[in-house]
């Protein structure tokens, strides 16, 4: 992972257009981004790093070198939560719990953050299994503007730390 810059919007553009990859996002799920908002979003993944002190990263697939999607912590009323948004083509290969997992140690080890948040739509049984898979709990069914989601959450002492590195100077 790395830091988003400027010149990923296009290929964000390409992942956040897709429909498939949007199905569970947002309060119109399935409802694909525009450039407009997929450029909104890039600004507010580069301007969280300075107003949080986190934010979200670029995945990156490291054979290509291209865009695979976004992954990393935003602030959900004070708290961080986990978040991750991969294009169709890298799904069930890995890099979405990789991703995860990594952005939870930098938030356990170098943010000393004491409990992650995850939120999901209940029937994204695909995010719901990566959660699990990092080691994060379901909590309950929660109801934010009008949505049924369910939540996951995990504490710093409740985290189980791979070796993988979580972010790229390349």
């Amino acid at each position: 992972m790395r830091m988003f810059a400027p010149g990923d919007l296009d290929s964000l553009c390409l992942i956040l257009g897709d429909p498939r990859v949007v199905k569970y996002l947002g309060i119109e799920a399935g409802k694909p981004f525009t450039r407009s908002e997929s450029e909104e979003a890039l600004t507010k993944a580069v301007e969280a790093w300075t107003k949080y002190g986190f934010g979200r990263w670029a995945v990156i697939d490291k054979e290509s070198g291209r865009l695979a999607g976004l992954c990393g912590l935003r602030s959900r009323e004070a708290k961080p939560e986990l978040l991750y948004i991969l294009a169709h083509a890298y799904w069930n290969r890995g890099f979405a719990t990789e991703a995860a997992s990594a952005c939870l140690r930098f938030a356990f080890e170098v943010l000393a953050v004491e409990r992650i948040i995850a939120f999901t739509r209940p029937e994204n049984v695909a995010s719901r299994r990566v959660l699990e898979k990092v080691g994060m709990s379901f909590e309950g069914e929660v109801l934010e503007a009008g949505v049924e989601g369910v939540m996951y959450a995990i504490t710093r002492q409740q985290f189980r730390p791979d070796e993988l590195a979580y972010f790229s100077t390349k």
